[in-house]
């Protein structure tokens, strides 16, 4: 109670330090005069800023000039984002929020909606996606992991967060566009290059980090190349406890063949153990209450190493005609290893006392086992992974008898997967207590479980002759004696690829209060792909971990976790002795064919039109115009039936019109008006849309999609206010609707399938997308920038979104009722430091294992960063991430219920920069 009530009341504060910071800026015009050196009005350009004020002042102007909503960050010089990530950097702006489960931010939210439903564009163009495997990020959507951009060759960042006819369709929430360094906008033999060291306190490591670009055109700026290349390692580690799962009570007491409950003739339930004890309630109230499935301690270790290319060149071969061809590369290893121990909560038959609360089993006993009915596991999992991202374009700018054509080709192409990945798994038969209420967990074993010889990989009564069409192919027909103890696999390999052209036509008319015609078309050739091989290792000895070489954790390890009894430290392995486990004498590896459930290929095919006029009269300005979207989907996958797999083809078209107005109104001298409207969409993850099917043994669920979906619409409604009253001060409130339509969500249905992977058949809980109901997001944004006296600033932005499902409790993926930023800073001649305080609140994140309705706790995190400049051309600079090392906290429906506690760390580095 005494919990609750703090954490309230710093959340209260915080919401208040938010808003008084704002009231601050408010009252601020006066003393920003004297600290932009009296400065006149706004549109003045007398005044000159330098250093993190003028990456300030240049996106204030971007903003101010736009003539839909946006919102920008800038590049305060070549080399020099205000953060290590791009989607940190973003974060910082009104309404967009990034999710930290592995500590640095990977993808980002705009207007409450989740990163599917959101775009980047590189230069207006496409980038193709992929991922490490492991990470829940979303690898078949639409969405861009952005840890993978390197910061060095970007410009500016511009969220537009109401659209206009000439941007590319695909996001209802907004469209973030990266806008790139090119050679002809910068002076001749631009060098840039920076050094750095990072060091995370949990992972107890340290990498480099550097970069270098340079760029170069004549002396009559009519050639020019730029290069860049960057080098990023980090070391990551984060221990956390998670329950896979919620089931009920109901798994304690006998049941029919329908799955009835049984009750004796009081009618009272009748417990699988007679001796069974509870406490809280009643035998009909554990039937009810919510059961942990697992409890598991984990702790992951991943080394990320990033190598990026880029380059761009630019050719003027007439004043008039301007060509320009960029390229990205990237290359970026993400190897990680991990281990889980975790109990099995659902023994019906060994538990012995049940503690409930508030419907949940808070705490449970079970004994020991016997034979193979284990009551835990330990898993070791290594993924090596390799993400290859490579993009190209050729565009055109011909300025021609008052046209502007404009024009590009190109294409992106991505890859990831598991390659491959190699997982053993131990077992213990021992008695244990575990509890899980909110943030505070129990694993209590009967031994420790630093005791290797309590975990057990196989058992004389597992062994038997294994006769699978793969193992008769390696072993010639004579099958293999023996236990499965893991398996090496290929899985998650994703492909993801597009080739695409556009050409746009803009002139400048005088047609009333038109002054410009848009218009143009664009074609996109897009392919997503999954494939799986399973895989089975079998051998016919018997040993435990404690044969192989094993160790156990830091007892340290979890602090601050809130996790008690003996469950850790843990006993494991490290990675070359579970490698070799796999891999030693008397072992059977083999692969399995084509994992024909979760395969999917989508062929997706975009035509696109649009037409947009500009207009100004007196104090007005904007645009209004259409796109005319046709959107076709051919869905390859296989479905099984009557014992045969046969592959399937799907295909789907959409054709639809969305129109799109914006209007500002220049009010005042620096005060801007603003309203849009628009007609938007997005399309269904690639996953989605394929009917092929990815099941799960360990929970007997999976997960199919649906060829027949069709796209979310939205109509979008954006109003906003903004005063200039400096060249970086401003003050502005928007205020904005998404009314969704063709809402996807999920339909749970259970069916009786053979799992390819497994050669098991069983009943599986299948969670299916489909189209239904719809869904509204309402909120607003304050926001407010300026500097104040004797060179201290600030930021500060304040954002309330509120979801309408239609379903009661349950939000919108990733939308956060309250978000806010303060970003005080100082810079005085060579010196510059700000600190970064964010905060977002719960979030509902994902149907999760046994159809868990997921949510994300509330989240902060305090960052610092310091530089100076020794000398003209060299920089030296300090960070601190993450300074308030917060938990990452996940939960099953109710805060007391928790899925998830992991602890990323602190993050502190050191750059050197030069530049000439």
């Amino acid at each position: 109670m005494m919990r609750g009530f703090r954490t309230s009341l710093m959340v209260s504060s915080s919401i208040t330090l938010a808003l008084g910071a704002a009231a601050l800026v408010a009252a601020a015009p006066a003393a920003a005069q004297t600290a932009d050196q009296s400065a006149p009005a706004a549109d003045s350009d007398q005044i000159v800023v330098t250093g993190y004020r003028k990456s300030l002042a240049d996106s204030a102007a971007t903003k101010r000039k736009a003539n839909a909503i946006v919102d920008v960050i800038s590049a305060e010089d070549v080399g020099k984002f205000p953060d290590r990530n791009i989607a940190e950097s973003l974060s910082h702006l009104p309404g967009v929020t990034v999710d930290h489960q592995f500590g640095e931010g990977e993808q980002v939210s705009i207007a409450g909606l989740e990163p599917a439903l959101n775009r980047i564009l590189i230069d207006g163009h496409s980038v193709a996606s992929a991922d490490w495997g492991g990470n829940p990020s979303d690898r078949s959507s639409r969405s861009f992991n952005y840890s993978l951009l390197s910061p060095e060759i970007i410009s500016q960042a511009i969220v537009y967060k109401t659209p206009e006819a000439r941007l590319q369709e695909g996001a209802i929430g907004g469209t973030v566009d990266v806008v790139t360094r090119k050679p002809l906008d910068l002076k001749p033999n631009t060098i840039t290059a920076s050094g750095g060291y990072a060091y995370n306190d949990r992972s107890s490591r340290g990498s480099p980090r550097a970069s270098v670009l340079y760029s170069w055109h004549n002396d009559s700026g009519t050639f020019g190349v730029l290069g860049s290349v960057g080098y990023d390692r980090q070391y990551l580690a984060r221990a956390g406890v998670a329950v896979y799962g919620y089931l009920t009570g109901k798994s304690f007491f006998q049941q029919d063949k329908n799955g009835n409950v049984i009750n004796d003739a009081n009618g009272n339930p009748v417990p699988t153990n007679p001796n069974l004890q509870v406490n809280g309630g009643n035998y009909k109230d554990l039937v009810n209450a919510r059961l942990p499935a697992f409890l598991a301690h984990e702790y992951f270790q991943q080394t990320r190493q990033r190598l990026s290319f880029s380059g761009a060149m630019q050719w003027k071969p007439a004043d008039n005609l301007t060509l320009t061809a960029t390229g990205l590369v990237i290359r970026g290893n993400y190897d990680n290893f991990s281990t889980s121990e975790y109990s099995y909560n659902t023994r019906g038959n060994l538990i012995q006392q049940a503690t409930i609360s508030n419907g949940l089993i808070t705490s449970a006993t079970y004994g020991a086992g016997t034979g193979t009915n284990w009551t835990g596991e330990l898993d070791t999992n290594f993924r090596r992974t390799r993400i290859k991202n490579d993009s190209g374009t050729l565009a055109m700018d011909w300025d021609v008898n008052g046209w502007k054509v404009t024009g590009n080709v190109g294409w992106t192409r991505a890859s990831g997967g598991k390659q491959p990945e190699y997982l053993l798994n131990f077992r213990t038969l021992q008695g244990f207590t575990v509890g899980a209420n909110g943030r505070n967990t129990l694993l209590n074993w009967q031994y420790p479980a630093s005791d290797a010889t309590r975990w057990v990989s196989t058992s004389p009564g597992e062994s038997s002759l294994q006769t699978e069409p793969a193992v008769l192919a390696a072993t010639n027909g004579a099958g293999f004696f023996g236990a499965q103890i893991g398996g090496i696999t290929n899985a998650d390999q994703t492909l993801d690829k597009e080739k695409y052209g556009q050409l746009d036509f803009e002139r400048d008319i005088a047609f009333g209060p038109f002054v410009k015609i848009l218009f143009g078309g664009r074609y996109n050739d897009h392919l997503n792909r999954q494939l799986t091989y399973g895989g089975a290792t079998f051998t016919n000895r018997a040993f435990t971990l404690a044969d192989l070489g094993s160790y156990t954790l830091a007892s340290d390890l979890y602090d601050g976790l809130s996790t008690t009894g003996n469950g850790t430290p843990y006993a494991t392995l490290n990675q070359a002795n579970a490698i070799a486990a796999l891999t030693g004498p008397g072992t059977l590896n083999v692969t399995r064919s084509l994992d024909t459930g979760s395969y999917f290929r989508v062929k997706e095919k975009i035509y696109t039109g649009y037409v947009q006029a500009n207009f100004e009269s007196g104090k007005f300005r904007g645009n209004i115009g259409g796109r005319f979207v046709s959107t076709k989907d051919d869905s390859f996958y296989y479905l099984s039936s009557n014992g045969q797999t046969i592959p399937q083809t799907s295909s789907s078209t959409d054709n639809r019109f969305l129109p799109a107005f914006n209007i500002a109104y220049d009010a005042a001298p620096g005060v801007v008006l603003r309203a849009a409207a628009a007609k938007v969409m997005a399309r269904p993850r690639y996953s989605q849309l394929a009917g092929s099917f990815s099941l799960d043994d360990t929970q007997s669920t999976g997960s199919a999609g649906n060829p027949d979906l069709k796209p979310y619409a939205a109509t979008n409604f954006g109003l906003s206010a903004e005063w200039y009253f400096t060249k970086t001060g401003y003050i502005s409130a928007e205020i904005f609707y998404r009314d969704i339509s063709n809402y996807i969500s999920n339909s749970n249905v259970t069916v009786r399938l053979t799992n390819p992977l497994t050669q098991q058949t069983r009943d599986y809980a299948i969670s299916q997308p489909i189209n239904g109901g719809g869904a509204s997001v309402t909120g607003f944004s304050l926001t407010a920038q300026t500097p104040i006296a004797y060179g201290f600033g600030i930021q500060a932005n304040y954002t309330f979104a509120d979801a309408d499902t239609g379903v009661s409790g349950q939000g919108l993926p990733y939308l956060s009722r309250d978000t806010y930023n303060i970003v005080p800073y100082f810079e005085s001649g060579p010196f510059q430091a700000r600190v970064s305080y964010n905060y977002r609140s719960k979030y509902f994140y994902v149907f999760g294992r046994l159809s868990s309705a997921d949510y994300t706790d509330s989240y902060r995190q305090l960052d610092f960063s310091a530089s100076y400049k020794v000398l003209e051309n060299f920089t030296l600079t300090a960070n601190a991430s993450n300074l308030l090392d917060e938990t990452y906290y996940q939960y099953s429906a109710t805060p007391q219920a928790p899925t998830a506690l992991y602890k990323n760390g602190r993050t502190f580095s050191i750059s050197a920069s030069f530049r000439m």
